[in-house]
């Protein structure tokens, strides 16, 4: 027999055992990082019928062929047949699909990938179902509502006492595709940088819980720093299981923690070895690491760890250019920030204008005086008639006795710019 001999069948002569290379509807469509699969059970053969998959195409050369099953009714030829979807389950459909809005993905997302570490962790059935739902809803909702998925970001970080696993793989998932976007990267690109961001830090399911709290206080041993750097390579032992995961996703777990100038870990690898995917994880991933409270460490100022990571493109741990597109979707104050305007005013960031760094959208929340307005005033500060206003300084929350959460949670009222 000739190496991959493909034949085009009806879902309904799939069986488990047959190899599949190819189906009748987008990757974006199906629960499924890639389409090429061999079929172990039948419910993957369900959940594909369920998706509106009608026609497969088999590889013979990597599976088994038809002439094992019984031979289809010759009323339905393979290349027209139709599929009906199982009367006794109900169409796959993750709550993450379900998500109108920023809020409810943040809710549904969080929850998601807790289970899926919890399944990693006790060796669980595989989950990368969702992953891909997890990253294409992020996809969406950054490319519909950006600015509401951005605030909702922010709010999360602030409200977050202590940032969990779940927490910082969505929260660097979001950060990386916005980046992705910005760079214009493709949308198979962005499925896997998004898909890496996901799951760069799946390692840590393997390594003793207290052992990963204590991974950001000064108290760590030599040899517990040793263990906590292997979790990139423990990462991709957990994952193995998943034969669907491309090249791309493996090498962003791989290197996540790997500077341009080899200064990284797990194993000091430097410029030509570090895909440019892997570099924007590693960006996002070290940004928000600055700005979560972890262990009880507390956060750092956004505007703060914006000067942090221009530095580090100076050092030469990350590609200068990447550093200043992320410095682009953040924004030079980041949402959520406490600024003091000229007026002597207090106002909060609620939202960014790409073309005037300096000129966000602000809630204007305290007089000159310090005191409280009752009405706070909303008011871009990009717009002709608020030329006079700049910001002065970054202001830290804490010291202001300001509850950012307060302000930021309420941004999509009437009246926002």
């Amino acid at each position: 027999m000739a190496q991959h001999q493909l034949k085009q069948i009806s879902i309904d002569e799939l069986t488990p055992g047959m190899y599949v290379v190819g189906v009748d509807v987008p990757w974006y469509r199906t629960p499924f990082l890639i389409h090429r699969r061999l079929i172990e059970d039948p419910t993957t053969i369900n959940i594909m019928r369920q998706c509106g998959i009608r026609i497969v195409t088999i590889d013979l050369e990597k599976g088994k062929d038809t002439t094992t099953q019984e031979p289809a009714d010759p009323r339905k030829p393979a290349t027209v047949m139709e599929a009906a979807p199982a009367q006794d389950s109900p169409p796959f459909c993750s709550p993450l699909d379900e998500a109108r809005s920023a809020h409810e993905l943040y809710a549904a997302a969080e929850e998601a990938i807790d289970r899926m570490f919890d399944h990693l962790r006790h060796g669980g059935p595989s989950s990368s179902l969702i992953a891909k739902a997890t990253v294409t809803n992020v996809m969406r909702h950054l490319l519909t509502d950006h600015d509401d998925l951005m605030t909702q970001l922010a709010l999360h970080k602030i409200k977050r006492f202590d940032q969990s696993l779940a927490a910082h793989s969505l929260d660097t998932c979001v950060l990386a595709l916005a980046v992705a976007i910005e760079c214009g990267l493709d949308h198979i690109a962005q499925l896997h940088l998004g898909t890496g961001a996901l799951l760069h830090d799946a390692g840590y399911v393997r390594l003793p819980r207290n052992l990963v709290r204590k991974r950001y206080e000064d108290g760590c041993t030599e040899a517990e720093r040793t263990l906590l750097r292997q979790h990139p390579s423990l990462g991709l032992t957990v994952l193995a299981e998943w034969s669907d995961i491309p090249d791309e996703v493996t090498s962003i777990i791989r290197h996540h923690h790997e500077r341009l100038n080899g200064s990284g870990f797990p194993n000091g690898v430097s410029c030509a070895a570090l895909s440019r995917l892997a570099q924007i994880v590693g960006i996002v991933d070290w940004y928000d690491g600055m700005v979560s409270r972890r262990g009880g460490r507390p956060a750092m100022l956004p505007n703060d760890a914006i000067c942090q990571l221009f530095l580090s493109a100076k050092e030469g741990w990350f590609d200068p250019t990447l550093v200043e597109t992320t410095i682009r979707v953040l924004g030079i104050y980041p949402i959520g920030s406490l600024v003091l305007l000229n007026t002597g005013e207090q106002a909060i960031v609620t939202g960014l204008n790409p073309q005037a760094q300096l000129k966000p959208k602000v809630l204007i929340i305290k007089g000159p005086r310090g005191e409280a307005y009752v009405k706070p005033q909303w008011v871009d500060l990009a717009t002709p008639r608020q030329a006079a206003h700049t910001i002065v300084r970054v202001l830290d929350p804490t010291h202001e006795f300001v509850n950012i959460a307060l302000y930021l949670g309420d941004t999509t009222r009437e009246g926002s710019p």
